[in-house]
């Protein structure tokens, strides 16, 4: 009798667990079907296809969809973001200020809920600074989303590079403010960086980071920066 109740138990337990997965599938089914097509245009924007203005405009706006489903899988979130930074990107403050500011507000909003996704999302926290700085630099506030994501990717040397493109755009204030971040960003470069894609990275270097680099490249010794005197293969 007993043993007979402990199997009935464990059927029930059985069917329940069934039924739970066959539910999360369909979810995970439904949502991949409702935003295939974003994902399928960000995919051809990020193998550099060409992909025209009103077709990126289409879907970006279609990235509230994303937010409004709560949907936080890796893949469907990183789609948003490819579409509304592509969409920002395509804007022009000075020829139509509106609509740069409505996707500067979509990109800024959007990335935010991104990163209650994925908090740790370093590559996230940088293109939120990005937009951010592009909307309005507040040093402060821009320096502490830069070093979350050098926190978060302090090895990391493709994040690494593609901060430096950031840190070399953004103003005194802003780099003072970060400026702890930004000597790991440098230190670890110029010591662990690959030789070749560092020196394609520094070949232009803004007048207000180029004093700090230089304290940077001085710091880090003879020993570590004279390999980038040596010549790269075309």
């Amino acid at each position: 009798m007993f043993r007979g109740q402990v199997v009935s138990v464990t059927r029930i337990a059985f069917v329940i667990v069934t039924v739970v997965f066959a539910v999360l599938a369909g979810r995970e089914l439904s949502a991949s079907i409702r935003t295939a097509s974003i994902s399928i245009v960000a995919e051809r924007i990020e193998r550099g296809e060409t992909v025209a203005d009103d077709v990126v405009t289409k879907y970006a706006l279609r990235s509230v969809d994303i937010v409004d489903g709560h949907y936080c899988r890796s893949d469907i979130v990183a789609a948003g973001v490819t579409l509304v930074l592509a969409q920002l990107d395509r804007q022009n403050v000075n020829v139509n200020y509106d609509a740069w500011a409505v996707a500067a507000s979509s990109a800024r909003q959007y990335l935010r809920y991104a990163l209650s996704c994925m908090p740790t999302n370093s590559n996230f926290w940088l293109r939120l600074a990005a937009v951010e700085s592009t909307i309005a630099e507040e040093p402060v506030a821009i320096a502490e989303i830069m070093k979350r994501s050098v926190v978060l990717a302090p090895y990391d040397q493709v994040m690494i590079l593609t901060r430096f493109y950031f840190w070399n755009d953004f103003t005194d204030a802003t780099l003072a403010a970060a400026k702890r971040a930004l000597d790991s960003d440098l230190t670890t470069m110029l010591k662990l960086g690959d030789r070749c894609r560092v020196n394609a990275t520094i070949k232009e270097i803004s007048p207000q980071l180029r004093p700090i680099f230089d304290q940077t490249w001085t710091s880090v010794g003879e020993a570590a920066t004279a390999r980038f005197r040596q010549r790269c293969s075309k």
